[in-house]
């Protein structure tokens, strides 16, 4: 009798264990991009910067955390056309400066998701709380997710991430007539398995 119940007891622990893991994906850094929009007083600019490394973790097929890193050396602009170069590469070499992101010093951005909520407006999505890290400072901020596929092997989604520049030491003011708004968006497209 104390040999089937120490074989149950057991049983119970390895099948409640086996229940509760998590399965980490790792995000396919080919397949997942970073889309960035910035305001100013007359128009906008937008561009794309790579995803270095990152993970999801997914349990019973649903989103529980992990993390992107986001390789700030390669801010692009889309929204000015090669053949006008010069003007695309000073905005750019002007995002990498000290003023902006100071990419030199600090080449990497991270989000790392603390608390994985239900969406109140939408049941197709997640609210998240995570630790945004920019230029070497983090706080805490909030990103709406957007999943159109999660399995235990596989995990699709869209983030957007919405951040006060100021907030992060990412403090140039532009010229009187250019004045740039503190707030821009990340557009992040996640690909996990």
């Amino acid at each position: 009798m104390k040999f089937f119940l120490t074989n149950l007891l057991l049983l119970l622990v390895v099948s409640a264990n086996a229940q509760s893991s998590e399965t980490e994906l790792r995000v396919v850094t080919t397949d997942s991009k970073v889309t960035w929009t910035g305001t100013k007083v007359i128009g906008l600019h937008q561009g794309t910067v790579k995803v270095k490394e990152g993970k999801v973790m997914m349990k019973d097929s649903k989103l529980t955390g992990g993390y992107v890193v986001i390789d700030m050396t390669t801010i692009t602009c889309t929204d000015i056309p090669d053949t006008d170069p010069v003007p695309k590469k000073r905005l750019e070499n002007h995002l990498k400066d000290a003023d902006f992101f100071d990419v030199e010093k600090f080449p990497t951005a991270r989000f790392e998701i603390a608390e994985v909520r239900p969406h109140p407006d939408n049941a197709a999505r997640y609210l998240v709380v995570g630790n945004l890290t920019i230029k070497g400072i983090t706080k805490r901020w909030k990103a709406e997710i957007e999943p159109s596929t999660q399995t235990d092997k596989l995990f699709v989604a869209q983030a957007d991430i919405r951040f006060d520049r100021q907030q992060f030491g990412v403090s140039y003011k532009g010229i009187k007539d250019e004045l740039v708004h503190d707030m821009v968006r990340l557009n992040i497209v996640i690909k996990a398995k």
